[in-house]
């Protein structure tokens, strides 16, 4: 059976011959492509000024590895719910389990295996880590049963998902609370799930109303570009209030300028080009993207850690 065709018809869903599985089927379930959405769990390292301390460094990779691990966890269990109506989808369709090339069982089982494993590796950090993951495999329970079919909670969701992320990482290094990076988290994230509803209600295979979801009839193009313009300018202004209110450094301003433009671009991207249905893909494939990520990432290390100044310190007479 070719692996990038859908099962043949007649076949039932999930069941497939024994000499169809593959351990690479395995590892395409588990979307091992969308853990770079993982490592803004690292970002209490690097602002907290920790990046070159050892054991700070090990905490936060492992939160890295524990949501990788919960987060394919959930993508499995997602694509069994989802199974039926992914088969209809020109892409998801040659997803192993849409595809029929991995059985129920053994998905649910890969799944609960990588589910232990995240809890498991997650009693080497502190107990309220294990707290915010725990809260982490709910939210996304509720999202995968219920969530997901109730329009804008579903985009909330998301959003909260990645805060669950940031907040992962501040409890595993047990850093100090920042009320602004939180914020802008959930606003970016926000940003971020409605360029993916907007590009999924005019991709070819939904604009049919009978191809979709229920949740993709409640909204509409302009509606999801108001929801762009509001969480992208509130996400700019929490980072420029952090930048203002919480780093000492006057230079550290000037890393609002890659942030715009990320922001701005990917917008391009989004309402010109149509894309954004893959925000994991964008930001790994666009190369104006990356540039940008990398860019920033160097200027606030170079800032926080190698007290690079730019402007004259202001002195206050006495």
């Amino acid at each position: 059976m070719d692996k990038n065709s859908s099962p043949p018809s007649g076949s039932q869903p999930g069941v497939v011959n024994q000499a169809d599985f593959s351990l690479g089927d395995l590892i395409k379930a588990a979307r091992p492509r969308q853990w770079t959405k993982n490592f803004v769990c690292f970002a209490a390292v690097t602002f907290a000024d920790r990046l070159f301390i050892a054991e700070s460094v090990a905490r936060g990779l492992i939160a890295v590895a524990c949501f990788c691990l919960a987060s394919s966890a959930v993508y499995i269990i997602n694509d069994l719910r989802d199974r039926e109506q992914d088969q209809s989808h020109p892409l998801k369709r040659h997803r192993p389990i849409a595809a029929g090339r991995i059985q129920t069982r053994t998905a649910q089982l890969e799944a609960l295996i990588l589910a232990a494993a995240a809890l498991g590796l997650s009693l080497l950090l502190p107990q309220r880590f294990r707290y915010v993951l725990l809260l982490f495999f709910v939210l996304n329970m509720l999202y995968s049963v219920v969530l997901k079919q109730l329009p804008i909670l579903d985009v909330m969701s998301i959003a909260l998902g990645f805060v669950l992320r940031v907040q992962s990482g501040i409890e595993a290094i047990k850093s100090p609370q920042s009320a602004w990076v939180v914020l802008c988290m959930f606003f970016m994230a926000l940003f971020l799930a409605a360029g993916k509803r907007r590009a999924e209600i005019l991709h070819p295979a939904t604009i049919d109303p009978g191809n979709q979801r229920r949740v993709l009839r409640e909204y509409s193009v302009s509606y999801l570009d108001l929801l762009l313009g509001i969480s992208a300018t509130t996400a700019l202004v929490c980072y420029s209030l952090y930048a203002i209110t919480v780093q000492a450094s006057e230079t550290f301003l000037i890393t609002i300028i890659p942030v715009a433009f990320g922001i701005l671009r990917y917008l391009m991207l989004v309402i010109v080009h149509t894309e954004g249905e893959g925000p994991d893909d964008l930001l790994t494939r666009d190369i104006p993207l990356i540039i940008t990520v990398i860019t920033w990432a160097l200027m606030c290390i170079a800032i926080l850690y190698f007290k690079i100044h730019l402007f004259p310190t202001t002195q206050i007479p006495r």
